[in-house]
């Protein structure tokens, strides 16, 4: 018995058989889904709790191992690739309007002040080495940024990813990436008692805009057309594959360059597909994307939730949690939807926007981690952040889909826009 338990646990720690499991599970999580009406990266988030160290652990990501380093490398590789395939059905143009950033920033500030409060009234009391206020804040910075890769994923599998409510979305969750690494900037500065960095703020939000601004106009004027070049030769002497694989260097590239910059790599990304909007080629590179897609988009959303373990936290905490899970959506969907609605779209598309912002999880990790990291927060925060997260993505798209299937009939708005359609 204690052979076959040591054969069994060589096989499940396997990275090759992790990925062939991960790859099955997420077809057959689609299938059920789909089948019940929901959205399909719910499905995948919710077994990757299930397969998790959170209740079966047959998949655990310990740090320092095969699987610990590969899997969320191929994660992160699936979140780059769908958000350049998103950026492709999305002209710059009609993303980074006056109207997205207005609605960014009502959808980051009464999250911020909102998660300040129910943590200062609300956090149990816990370890007295973690100051409360600096907790109570950091808390909040939790739920400023929107999880761009659950919305787009969710917007696509509905089909509306070329809407006017779907760009709007989008362009202001990209906004809401951006400025929420302004917002831990602020934070950090106050909590760690280092005060905010001018030198490093001004960075930030500087290089943001130069990267956005600069990076579209370079992509579009030079980039695009160089690699709309190299197909053309690539076409012209047998070797079709020349310009998509050049077009994904790029999206790399960007990738690279906005993480260097300190937003998130999912956001270069994005900017790198809205480049190829009016592309010639757009077609045929969609085409090759979409396969990687297929393969890596599912093992990004299963790792979301197995990289979860919500198994140590207290009762208090998990009231906490669930409350936190509450204010996030309930700040995002009123934060985001009244700016919406006072630029006079209708009720329905304000409600949607605000549902496709609610959604939280890779930023929130990042922001729960870096806060862990500095000793702002203890590991029941963390998790609690964390637990926020993972109801966030569960219930924000599925509502979504809701308010979308009740009203998208009767509304043109949220029916898929012609423009962003060139095919």
């Amino acid at each position: 018995m204690a052979m076959i338990g040591d054969l069994w646990a060589g096989v499940i720690d396997n990275l090759w058989f992790q990925l062939s499991l991960l790859i099955a599970l997420a077809m057959v999580s689609s299938l059920v889904f789909t089948r019940l009406g929901l959205p399909k990266v719910v499905g995948q988030i919710a077994l990757g709790i299930v397969i998790g160290p959170s209740v079966l652990r047959i998949i655990v990501v310990d740090e320092g191992s095969a699987t610990g380093e590969l899997i969320p490398l191929f994660a992160g590789f699936g979140a780059i690739v769908m958000l350049f395939l998103i950026g492709f059905e999305c002209d710059i143009k009609e993303i980074y309007t006056r109207k997205n950033i207005v609605i960014a920033i009502g959808g980051i500030s009464l999250p911020w002040v909102a998660g300040f409060l129910l943590a200062w009234f609300m956090l149990p009391d816990g370890d007295p080495a973690y100051d409360r206020f600096f907790q109570s804040i950091f808390i909040g910075t939790a739920l400023v940024a929107t999880s761009v890769a659950i919305t787009a994923g969710v917007l696509k599998e509905m089909g509306i990813i070329g809407s006017g409510v779907a760009k709007t979305i989008l362009g202001a969750a990209v906004v809401d990436d951006v400025l929420g690494m302004v917002v831990l900037a602020i934070t950090a500065g106050v909590a760690t008692g280092e005060g905010i960095d001018p030198l490093g703020f001004i960075w930030i939000v500087t290089a943001a805009v130069l990267f956005v601004g600069l990076g579209s106009y370079f992509g579009m004027r030079f980039a695009v057309r160089l690699i709309g070049r190299v197909e053309k030769i690539g076409i012209a002497r047998g070797m079709k594959e020349s310009g998509f694989l050049l077009a994904l260097a790029f999206a790399f590239m960007y990738a690279f360059i906005s993480e260097q910059i300190g937003i998130s790599a999912i956001v270069g990304a994005f900017i790198a597909g809205t480049c190829f909007s009016r592309c010639e080629y757009r077609r045929q590179f969609m085409e090759g994307i979409v396969f990687l897609e297929w393969i890596f988009a599912p093992i990004f959303f299963l790792s979301l939730g197995i990289i979860v373990d919500i198994s140590k936290l207290s009762f208090e905490m998990w009231l906490f949690a669930v409350g936190l899970a509450a204010v996030a959506m309930l700040s995002k969907i009123i934060g985001g939807g009244l700016p919406a609605r006072l630029y006079g779209m209708t009720r329905s598309e304000s409600v949607s926007i605000g549902l496709g912002l609610a959604a939280r999880l890779e930023v929130a990790m990042i922001i729960a981690l870096y806060g862990w990291n500095a000793g702002i927060i203890g590991d029941d925060v963390y998790s609690a952040i964390i637990i926020m997260g993972v109801i966030s993505v569960l219930v924000a798209p599925t509502l979504l889909r809701v308010v979308v299937g009740r009203f998208g009939n009767s509304n043109d708005d949220i029916e898929p826009s012609v423009a962003c359609k060139r095919d």
